[in-house]
């Protein structure tokens, strides 16, 4: 039993003695990380998908102080190093627990959050590679938790309920940026042209003072993340996926990395890797690079809240699907896997095609006025492409919790991390982001459309791989009961 955090609490208490009906404790388990990861993520879902155009207006100010595409190559750092710890996060699992793990990370996003009050290159780049180590030992802990506390029957359920509620922190963080969103020295800084040296363009520009009321809010609710998850109760459901760490029967560092290499190499974890891949090109779009082409489209410079909205709307879409697939598994056999898979993959596409058609070329990396192909951006599209982004994504989460906790059972830990490395790597997000600057919109259009397109086949067969393993077992379960 993970015994790293006292259990000061009567609640606590009450809930981890196991007083509480089975059913009831799983899906307040589900709920309370779902919240806790609200609370976090509300400031840091929020802040990567406008920390570029944030970043840039303070280079404008004072060039010195960091540089123009910070955004972009911060959040590069970030997986870079996320990629590279996650192969530890089984040892470091085993060291801390779910619970332990899920708590240290969360602490090293609000201390991210919370160097934005004094943006300068130096803490910026420090605390983007702290956001990596404390992502992989999130993500780690988090994929632990929920297998925990869930069994086949919930997981389902509990994956998608999570998922819903961490995102809909997009909702609240978009709500925070329009009441920040207003110049509190009392000149007009929405929009300036003369700040941008040797250009006639025009683009978004976030004020000092809106900066510190924007990361003010979103580092309080990080804080009260911390607590949250503090409190999380650690008892594994009957019959979960996983058990709750064991400290006496942990193996050491060497070990573990053998362990996740010999795991990566299994055929199973090859086969699914390009979904991991996939998903990681699909964050990088909707978190970052999308919503940059917002601010540096100057058709939509008369709409200086649409970047509050696009988060807005893509918390509907990701609470509107966790939704959908939370009532439709309960009827629905196997909902989540490939229906989700297939289902997110035609939004996304649409989504991803429209946005081709509506964007200028240019505006993923630079203030722009060039003409689009067909359509004229309006806020109208771009916030429907934005539903249609977080319904996907929605989609696409829930489907890779699932194959993740069903791939290999007795290797949990190990694939939810190889996941993340995989997503993480340089190729599928890291690359992207660090090449922003020269990569165009019909780019990011063809490479994620190539992917997909290989995704979904490698979803088809793992999961009807895992299909087969059921039914043989099951008959074998059969034959020896007759």
């Amino acid at each position: 039993m993970d015994k790293a955090f006292p259990r000061s609490s009567q609640v606590h208490v009450f809930i981890s003695a196991g007083k509480m009906k089975e059913s009831l404790y799983d899906f307040l388990c589900a709920a309370l990380l779902g919240v806790g990861n609200m609370c976090m993520f509300l400031g840091y879902d929020t802040s990567t998908t406008i920390v570029e155009p944030v970043l840039h207006s303070v280079h404008d100010r004072l060039p010195d102080t960091i540089d123009m595409h910070a955004g972009y190559n911060g959040t590069a750092v970030c997986l870079v190093l996320f990629m590279v710890i996650s192969v530890t996060a089984p040892w470091t699992l085993g060291l801390l627990g779910s619970k332990g793990s899920i708590l240290l990370g969360s602490l090293m996003f609000t201390v991210h959050l919370s160097s934005f009050f004094y943006i300068h290159s130096i803490p910026f780049y420090v605390t983007s590679a702290m956001i990596g180590i404390g992502y992989s030992l999130f993500y780690s802990g988090h994929g632990a938790y929920v297998t925990e506390h869930s069994t086949k029957r919930t997981i389902e359920r509990n994956s998608a309920m999570s998922y819903a509620l961490a995102t809909s922190s997009l909702i609240a963080g978009g709500v925070v940026i329009l009441l920040t969103s207003r110049p509190t020295n009392g000149v007009a800084m929405d929009f300036v042209n003369s700040t941008i040296a040797n250009s006639e363009q025009s683009y978004r520009q976030y004020s000092d003072g809106e900066i510190r009321l924007m990361y003010g809010a979103f580092t309080a609710m990080a804080i009260v993340s911390n607590i949250i998850f503090a409190f999380l109760p650690t008892r594994a459901v009957e019959n979960s996926l996983a058990v709750v760490n064991n400290r006496r029967s942990r193996i050491g560092l060497m070990d573990q990395l053998k362990a996740v290499f010999s795991t990566m190499a299994e055929k199973m974890m090859l086969l699914a890797a390009p979904v991991y891949l996939f998903l990681g090109l699909t964050t990088a779009f909707w978190i970052s690079i999308y919503p940059a082409t917002l601010i540096y489209s100057k058709t939509l410079a008369e709409h200086d809240n649409l970047q509050a909205f696009y988060i807005i709307a893509l918390g509907f879409g990701e609470i509107s699907m966790g939704a959908i697939i939370s009532i439709l598994s309960k009827d629905i056999r196997n909902f989540a896997k490939m229906p989700a898979m297939i289902i997110g993959s035609i939004l996304y596409f649409t989504a991803m095609t429209i946005a081709l058609l509506s964007t200028p070329f240019a505006a993923s990396h630079t203030p722009t006025d060039e003409p689009t192909l067909l359509f004229e951006p309006s806020m109208r599209l771009s916030l429907g492409i934005s539903v249609l982004l977080g319904m996907a994504d929605c989609a696409f989460v829930t489907s890779r919790t699932v194959l993740c906790s069903l791939l290999i059972p007795e290797k949990i830990s190990h694939v939810f991390s190889i996941s993340k490395v995989y997503q993480a790597s340089s190729f599928a997000m890291s690359s992207p982001l660090f090449l922003s600057s020269f990569i165009s919109m019909p780019m990011h259009f063809v490479i994620n459309l190539a992917f997909g397109i290989v995704a979904l086949f490698a979803y088809y067969f793992a999961t009807r791989h895992l299909s087969r393993d059921e039914e043989r077992k099951q008959a074998i379960s059969e034959d020896t009961c007759a």
